[in-house]
């Protein structure tokens, strides 16, 4: 699932993108992505504020910590929301149900891309799409 991370490390900060990275750490606080400056950019010119667009498993749960290269004195970091935007996603989206397959999928704002598939069920546990009394998880992104 794409993701939209933002910081603000200040306008005395501004125009050194080349110098911004960024890690990426689970709920347990190990790091899973090491650092990087793939994809940073700059919002607007010389503001400090900083953007990069993740491609994350909507299993994630974490955070991002930015830093600034060269500087240990300078870090900021936030949560990131898979949750809030796969809700989200799943709320107002694309989803489609595939009558063969027995399957519901869920897709991304780009109303192509799947974010996760559901097997689905009738009473019995027989797959169904005319009598679903189930939904069970049978594939993400």
């Amino acid at each position: 699932m794409k993701i939209l991370q933002t910081a603000n490390l200040g306008k005395s900060q501004g125009g050194i993108s080349g110098s911004i990275r960024y890690s990426l750490y689970n709920s347990l606080g190990t790091e899973v992505s090491s650092s990087q400056n793939t994809g940073v950019y700059e919002v607007g010119s010389s503001t400090g504020v900083y953007g990069v667009e993740l491609n994350l498993s909507v299993y994630f749960s974490g955070s991002i910590v930015w830093s600034v290269n060269g500087n240990s004195n300078i870090y900021a970091s936030e949560v990131v929301n898979v949750d809030d935007k796969l809700a989200r996603t799943i709320q107002f989206g694309r989803w489609k149900v595939d009558d063969v397959k027995k399957e519901m999928i869920f897709y991304d704002n780009d109303n192509t891309t799947e974010l996760v598939k559901y097997q689905l069920f009738d009473k019995s546990g027989s797959p169904s799409v005319t009598e679903v009394f189930d939904r069970r998880i049978s594939g993400s992104v």
